[in-house]
This record gives structure tokens, sequence and C-alpha cells, in this order.
């Protein structure tokens, strides 16, 4: 009688073990499910609510709290024939007066496009200015610039057909193809390029694709904000 009551409350011992391992097992799986579930909301909710403000009235909103955009660039321009990479250096300025590249290699010049001329500045000084009416591409990019940091989107889609991509990791492209014929005989499309962020957004590049195949690519690096031209600089775009 004693060793049945010992083999009935070892059985039962061991079936109250297996209940408490099992019911700990369902605990941490129940917790682990909790975690995961929380895990999942969140990054849905972040990514809907990422997707939903990458659009290109969202993007020209941001970039026209800086009206004013200095920084470093890079071109290199391709030719198509050749499959040649010319590339060259120096720092430039955006700004709602126009746009300019001081190029410092290979060869140091300048030059400021606005919407009524082109300057160009050589090394020893001497300037040489064209009505932008001669040189509708220079007229075109500068027109486009100001109408995006101006925020001023009917204007853009008055002179081109935009097609505005969402990258989805941050990133945004606006293809812009000319509706002048006389514009899309020399340039087939200008490509921006940038990053989206919270509050703000930002221009890291343009693509320049010509007619005949070439192109020409501005990388914008160290880019800063200041909040107006010094006096030099107003002087040149001629403000």
């Amino acid at each position: 009688e004693k060793l049945f009551f010992f083999i009935k409350y070892s059985i039962n011992q061991f079936f109250l073990v297996l209940y408490v391992l099992y019911n700990k097992k369902k605990e941490n799986a129940m917790k682990k499910g909790k975690k995961l579930l929380i895990l999942v909301s969140l990054l849905s909710a972040a990514s809907a609510l990422f997707a939903a403000g990458t659009t290109m009235e969202d993007v020209c909103n941001k970039l026209a709290k800086h009206p004013i955009t200095k920084g470093e660039f890079i071109q290199t321009k391709t030719i198509k024939a050749t499959n040649r990479a010319l590339k060259s250096s120096g720092e430039f300025i955006f700004s709602l007066d126009g746009i300019m590249w001081k190029t410092l290699k290979p060869f140091p010049s300048s030059m400021i496009v606005t919407t009524k001329s082109v300057i160009q500045v050589a090394a020893d000084g001497s300037k040489t200015v064209i009505d932008v009416s001669d040189n509708q591409i220079f007229g075109s990019i500068a027109t486009t610039l100001v109408a995006v940091f101006s925020n001023d989107v009917k204007q853009l889609k008055a002179n081109f057909n935009t097609t505005f991509n969402d990258k989805g990791d941050g990133s945004w492209e606006l293809i812009l193809d000319p509706k002048d014929s006389t514009i899309a005989s020399v340039m087939q499309t200008l490509t921006l390029g940038g990053r989206n962020y919270a509050t703000e957004a930002s221009i890291d590049s343009i693509v320049m694709t010509e007619a005949s195949g070439n192109t020409i690519k501005y990388d914008f690096i160290n880019q800063t904000y200041p909040e107006e031209l010094t006096q030099n600089e107003k002087d040149n775009f001629g403000s």
C-alpha cells in the first residue's frame, strides 16, 4: 500500500512538472509573439507614414525652406560615342536669384546662370555675358531650380512632363521631360535626385541627358543653408 501510494505520488509530481514546464513554454511563446506583433506594427506604421509623405509637392515644400543652398559639386560628363568620362569639381550656389558653378579643378572658372543671363567668368576675372534667350538650356535649368526651391510646382508642370519616384529608402527622383520642342531637341531629360527627411529634403544630384545620349551629372556634397548671400555673391547675381 505504501509502495502504491509512492508510485501514485511520483506520477502526480511528474505530471505536475510537465504541466509547469508546458505553461512556462507557452508563456514564453506568447511573450515572443507579442513582441513580434509590436515590432511588426511599429514597422508597418513607420512605413505607412514614410510612404504617405514622399510626394513631389512635399519634397518641393521642404526644399523651399532653404532658398539658398551652398556646397561642393563633382561634375561627370559622359560622351556616349566614346564612353569617355570627363570630370571637374568645385563649389556651387543655388538661390532664388539663380545658380553659380565655381569650377576649381581641372581649370578655375565660374558660371552664373539667372533667368535672364548667363555670365562666364574666366580665371583672370574677365566676364562674358550672354542673354539667356541665346542659351535656352541654361535658362531652363535656372528656371527649373528656382521653381523647385520656391515650391512653384505649377511652373514645373507647365514647362515639363513630370515623373516623381519614391524609391522607398528615403530617396526620391524627379524626372523632367521638357515640353518645349526647342529645348527637347537638345535636352532629353533633366533628373533631380535627393533625400527626404521628416522635416527637410535635399537635392543630391542632377543629371542632364542630352538628345545625343551624352549625360552631364552633378553630385552635390557638404551642403549648407545660409540665411542670405554675401554682398559679393549678390553682386555676381546682379541682385
